[in-house]
C-alpha cells in the first residue's frame, strides 16, 4: 500500500517528500528521520511530475524491498556468522584456552568488513531499483 507525503523539495528527476511515520516502521530506522519526530524524509524518483507542496503516493515495488532488507540485515548477519566460525575454527586448530573470545572478534571484524562492503557498494544499490517511486499526485479529495 502507497504512502501518502507531502513534497519538499525537487531536484531534477528526485523529490524530497515528508512523510509521517508509521507505527510499523517505528523501529527500523533505516530513513533520515530525526529519532524523535514522527516525520521521515524519503527521497523518491519523481515519476508524476510533482512539484513542492504536491500531495504524493510513494511506493516500493515488494521484491526490491525484500532486496533491500536482504542487503542491510542478512548480508551483515551472514558475515557475524562466519567470523564467529573462522573463530571457533582457529580457536581449535591452534588449542587456545579462550576460543570464545577469539570468535566473538572475528564475528565483530567481519561485520565490520560488511558494513564497509555495503557502504562502498552503496552507489551501485543506490539505483532507481532500490528507491521509493512518487507515482501519483494525490488530490485533496482522494486523502
Amino acid at each position: 500500500m502507497p504512502e501518502i507525503g507531502i513534497v519538499t523539495k525537487q531536484s531534477g528527476e528526485y523529490v524530497t517528500v515528508k512523510l509521517e511515520r508509521q507505527e510499523a516502521c517505528a523501529k527500523c530506522r533505516a530513513c533520515t528521520a530525526g529519532l524523535t519526530s514522527k516525520d521521515m524524509i524519503v527521497e523518491a524518483e519523481n515519476r508524476c511530475q510533482a512539484k513542492v507542496g504536491d500531495a504524493v503516493a510513494i511506493s516500493l515495488e515488494q521484491s526490491n524491498f525484500l532486496q533491500a532488507v536482504f542487503i542491510m540485515y542478512t548480508i551483515p548477519l551472514i558475515f557475524l556468522f562466519v567470523g564467529l566460525g573462522i573463530g571457533y575454527g582457529i580457536g581449535h586448530a591452534l588449542q587456545l584456552g579462550n576460543t570464545e573470545l577469539l570468535a566473538i572478534v572475528c564475528g565483530f571484524v567481519l561485520l565490520t568488513a560488511a558494513y564497509f562492503l555495503i557502504r562502498a557498494n552503496e552507489e551501485k544499490w543506490r539505483s532507481k531499483k532500490f528507491r521509493p517511486v512518487a507515482e501519483t499526485v494525490v488530490h485533496e479529495k482522494e486523502l
